[in-house]
């Protein structure tokens, strides 16, 4: 009879230890699933940053081009106004008009 009664007493404590242990195994597997998707969220994000610094990048490289464009339109009509409509006075020395000559290809050329 005692020894019935030590056995239902060691299961009870053991039933309640188990019970006890299970919650702090439940409330451990929880905040560590928690734990997991946050990282997830984080990883998530930083891929999101990197990709909008990828295009802010190539949209900046599209912005300098255009800039760059215009400048180039300009430069090249400014040329070709001078190839045709740009002429030094009769009697200008050879080695001058060379020269003129040669800086507006070398411009025509950029």
């Amino acid at each position: 009879m005692v020894l019935g009664a030590t056995a239902a007493g060691g299961a009870a404590i053991g039933s309640w230890l188990w019970g006890y242990n299970r919650e702090n195994y439940k409330f451990d597997r929880e905040m560590r699933q928690k734990n997991e998707f946050k990282v997830l969220e984080f990883r998530n994000a930083q891929s999101q940053l990197w990709r909008e610094d990828i295009r802010d990048i190539i949209s900046l490289t599209e912005k300098k081009m255009d800039a760059y464009l215009i400048i180039s339109v300009l430069q090249l009509d400014a040329c070709l106004g001078l190839f045709t409509e740009g002429r030094l006075e009769p009697g200008t020395p050879p080695w001058l008009l060379q020269f003129y000559m040669m800086s507006l290809s070398a411009a025509f050329m950029y």
